[in-house]
């Protein structure tokens, strides 16, 4: 009586639908966190380029002896978008298919920009105030 030892290499099928399982709960796990990352970022940006707009805009004045005064925010955003950089960046982060989320006002001495965020908060800048994040709504001009 002779007994064949069979040596086969590889993986059972068994073990491979363990191996699916672990990846696909490890997926299901670090998918969603990484999601969040994303918009994180974006909002990490666009406060960024809204401090630097907000430097842009002083050395306008400073050059210009007055603020940006365009009619509306969509012909702030049509007529200085190629003047600051900070702009451009910001339109590109967040389009421009509702300018809604953009307010800018000036009466040439003071003025405000803000903007919604992907979280559905605002930041803003004034020339009194610099910077101001976590907001409820667009800022105006105190008349």
């Amino acid at each position: 009586m002779s007994c064949k030892v069979i040596d086969e290499e590889g993986f059972t099928l068994i073990e491979l639908l363990i191996v699916i399982v672990i990846l696909g709960t490890l997926a299901s796990i670090a998918i969603p966190n990484l999601m969040g990352l994303t918009e994180e970022a974006r909002v990490e940006a666009v406060t960024f380029n809204t401090r630097t707009l907000l430097t842009e805009i002083k050395v306008y004045n400073f050059q210009e002896g007055s603020y940006p005064q365009p009619g509306s925010t969509k012909d702030f955003i049509d007529d200085f978008r190629s003047e600051f950089n900070a702009l451009d960046s910001i339109v590109q982060e967040l389009g421009i298919d509702d300018y809604n989320q953009y307010h800018y006002n000036s009466n040439g001495s003071e003025f405000v920009f803000s903007v919604q965020l992907p979280n559905e908060e605002y930041v803003g800048i004034s020339d009194d105030d610099g910077l101001e994040e976590g907001l409820d709504e667009h800022l105006n001009l105190n008349e």
